[in-house]
């Protein structure tokens, strides 16, 4: 199936839609990506966003996309452009993993980054069909925008990529 289609790999910061098929491919520590997928008319759409928010940081001429709360907005507004309702697209969440050890009081960032895309969704009435969040794990993504299905491959800090 890989050898199929064309490939892309989204790096950090980067949302990518599509209407052809395409995979596309990820790696994700505490960042997170959200896929969104219309069946009926095949759109694709995944994010890799590194931060839950960027109402604190976010500085003029920043990019954006690296922001939870940007990225799914920016996502729903592009499927609300196609005239497709937030019931009509399968939502999935990955990543969020706690990468090194913490000592300190709070929640970690990616433990921010989940909460951060699990409120972000549901304020624009999202239903996360499907994820794979939290734990200790590298993961390595894997997006068809043709078919909405995503790969998932967990490495831990000691097999390295």
């Amino acid at each position: 199936m890989f050898n199929d289609v064309s490939s892309r790999y989204l790096l950090p910061g980067e949302i990518h839609f599509d209407d052809q098929p395409i995979m596309v491919n990820t790696v994700l520590g505490s960042c997170i990506s959200v896929t969104m997928f219309n069946k009926e008319k095949r759109i694709g759409m995944i994010c890799h966003c590194m931060m839950p928010s960027s109402k604190e940081t976010f500085k003029k001429d920043e990019n954006c996309m690296k922001y939870l709360d940007c990225c799914i907005l920016n996502m729903h507004e592009k499927f609300s452009s196609y005239n497709i309702k937030p019931n009509d697209v399968e939502v999935k969440i990955f990543g969020g993993s706690d990468m090194f050890a913490y000592n300190g009081t709070g929640d970690t960032i990616g433990q921010k980054n989940i909460s951060s895309a699990i409120y972000n969704l549901a304020n624009f009435n999202y239903e996360i069909i499907a994820k794979d969040i939290g734990g200790q794990f590298t993961r390595k993504l894997y997006f068809s925008t043709e078919t909405g299905i995503v790969y998932v491959r967990k490495i831990s800090r000691l097999q390295g990529i």
